[in-house]
């Protein structure tokens, strides 16, 4: 409400007020008067009739009949008028009724009364009244007379309307009083209003022009003051605001500022990347917009003046190093402030590179040991046994070849992991392909006693590297026979299957567990160590095809039942379908 409606309420309120203390007496001792006069009306209509029936009561007619004649009394609809004995009870009504009221008592005593109560039978208030039938100093009966009281409220309703004009003509004068004193005062407040809702919209340099030596015009000239300073103050603010916003946005580490309640005050995007923490969610509980509840309990340690550094898993497997320090203001704990780094990819190298350390050096140990032994031998003496001598050379050029393949396929598969590869694409004919690898892996077939075949679709053309095609299809096939005992047999098979073309490598052998099945790709993984390891497998080759494939755009995948065998399979774009994607992108 505004100041001037403030002001013309308060003179209306005070003429009101006196309206209703002057107008409630009053109307409250009109009431009053009016119905004690209609009581004694009553009163009188009472004597009345009692004088009326005395003769018909000394002559010791029945009351029944004495009551049918008070009836022409009744001088309007509404009106009861009733004849009791001298002790005030109704002979015809028996023995259960009530008691007889106050007003009825009286009169059995000799003495005209009166009385106002709600009336139970017609459901209303009455006025009632009572007086003794007498022959002497003795009661004869008692006429008892009522009406109802709403009778009189109408007829007070003349005096409320009266009274209602002269308040509302009082009320009328008072507000346009009110109206003209109040906007001499209210018209330069309301300028200082705009001014100030102006500030409100960023007009931070409005001026007012109200003037005038009173405190209205001192306080314009505080007010003008008071907009220039601000103008100046906000513009700094913005400035400053604008150059943490654009640190905050460049930095790659979350930054997450809690106050000294929990409530979030700062968030960057970062922030909403990593935690999903929202920018807009400023002045909203910790705990209702940070999903990681070890980060909101280092945050609340931190706010409490305890600073906090840990490293934190996040859900989706993410790792992060969280650096927790509180804000001082005025030398106490004003919120806390928590820098998250995501340290995922560091610690995934760490990992990587120590299970490489462990898993080369365990892969040169056997091969080393062996070297190393036999060379010992050699030199105390099994040099001048020449077939001992050649046997152990034989076996130490077969060490030394493994150690050469496992540096070639280390080498290999680290150009593969750091993108140095280059491709030469072109298109590849699956069938001539497969034909090609299974009559160069033939011979080494017959020779475990295993038989190999293929099956082609021909037409199968797709956009790849031919060698590098070639050497992912020979390691599958190599894998194969590996593992596939003598009697066994190897089946390779193209197909097109949804916009693709597929190679599937299926064998007979012993099959892979469920558990090792998701990790067949991985670096040094093997399923069968010792059967591996005797047939000169590092668990490199099936990392290094996987590699080969995705960078050409495919997948690969295996397939297994222990005890039935295994299919590797591996698919890449139809030449038709890259072609179109190509387009597409372009």
């Amino acid at each position: 409400m505004s100041l001037q409606a403030r002001l013309v309420a308060s003179y209306v309120a005070v003429v009101a007020l006196a309206l209703l203390v002057a107008g409630a007496y009053a109307v409250r001792q009109i009431e009053q008067r009016y119905t004690r006069a209609y009581a004694a009306s009553l009163e009188a209509q009472a004597r009345v009739i009692a004088q009326a029936i005395r003769p018909h009561l000394r002559a010791g007619e029945p009351l029944g009949s004495v009551e049918q004649l008070t009836k022409v009394y009744q001088w309007r609809k509404g009106v009861y008028v009733g004849v009791r004995d001298p002790s005030g009870t109704n002979p015809h009504l028996g023995l259960g009724q009530p008691p007889p009221p106050p007003e009825v008592l009286e009169a059995t005593r000799g003495r005209v009364s009166s009385a106002q109560r709600w009336d139970e039978t017609s459901r209303e208030m009455r006025i009632f009244a009572a007086a003794p039938v007498r022959e002497g100093s003795r009661v004869l009966g008692v006429v008892h007379v009522s009406a109802p009281r709403l009778w009189v409220q109408r007829q007070l309703q003349q005096v409320w309307w009266a009274f209602a004009a002269a308040g509302a003509l009082a009320l009328g004068a008072g507000t346009f009083l009110g109206l003209r004193i109040s906007r001499s005062v209210t018209r330069p407040l309301r300028e200082l209003e705009q001014g100030a809702q102006a500030i409100s919209r960023g007009e931070y340099g409005r001026q007012v022009s109200v003037r005038g030596p009173d405190e209205v015009g001192r306080l314009a000239e505080a007010f003008n003051r008071m907009a220039q300073q601000l103008a100046n103050t906000v513009e700094r603010i913005r400035e400053e605001r604008n150059r943490l916003e654009a640190v905050l946005a460049s930095l790659r580490d979350a930054v997450v500022a809690v106050g000294p309640r929990g409530e979030l005050l700062l968030a960057n995007r970062s922030a909403e990347e990593l935690l999903g923490v929202r920018q807009d969610a400023v002045g909203q509980p910790l705990a209702e917009v940070v999903r990681v509840p070890a980060l909101v309990q280092l945050l609340e340690a931190a706010a409490q003046g305890r600073e906090q550094s840990e490293e934190l898993s996040l859900p989706g497997g993410r790792v992060v190093e969280v650096t927790c320090s509180s804000i001082r203001g005025d030398g106490e704990p004003a919120g806390a402030v928590a820098v998250v780094r995501d340290v995922t990819e560091l610690r995934r190298s760490e990992r990587l590179r120590r299970e490489l350390v462990a898993n080369v050096s365990h892969e040169l140990r056997t091969p080393l040991t062996s070297i190393k032994g036999f060379v010992e031998t050699l030199l105390a003496g099994a040099l001048r046994d020449e077939q001992n001598s050649r046997r152990f050379l034989e076996i130490i050029e077969t060490e030394t070849n493994r150690l050469t393949k496992l540096v070639d396929d280390l080498l290999e598969l680290s150009r593969l992991e750091s993108k140095g590869v280059t491709f030469q694409l072109q298109t590849v004919d699956l069938a001539a392909l497969c034909a090609a690898v299974v009559d160069r892996q033939q011979p080494r077939a017959e020779g475990a006693g295993v038989r190999l075949e293929c099956s082609v679709e021909p037409g199968v053309l797709v956009v790849a590297d031919p060698d590098r095609l070639e050497q992912v299809l020979t390691n599958l096939v190599d894998n194969a026979l590996k593992f596939t005992l003598p009697g066994g047999r190897i089946h390779v098979r193209t197909r097109v299957h949804g916009g693709e073309g597929w190679v599937s490598v299926e064998d007979t052998g012993k099959g892979i567990p469920p558990d090792d099945l998701p990790h067949v790709f991985d670096r040094f993984y093997r399923a069968d160590r010792s059967r591996t390891r005797t047939s000169g497998g590092f668990g490199l080759g099936l990392a290094i095809a996987k590699h080969l494939v995705e960078m050409q755009g495919g997948r690969i995948w295996a397939e297994s039942t222990p005890g039935r065998g295994s299919v590797f399979s591996f698919a890449l774009p139809l030449l038709d379908a890259r072609t179109s994607a190509e387009r597409k992108n372009s």
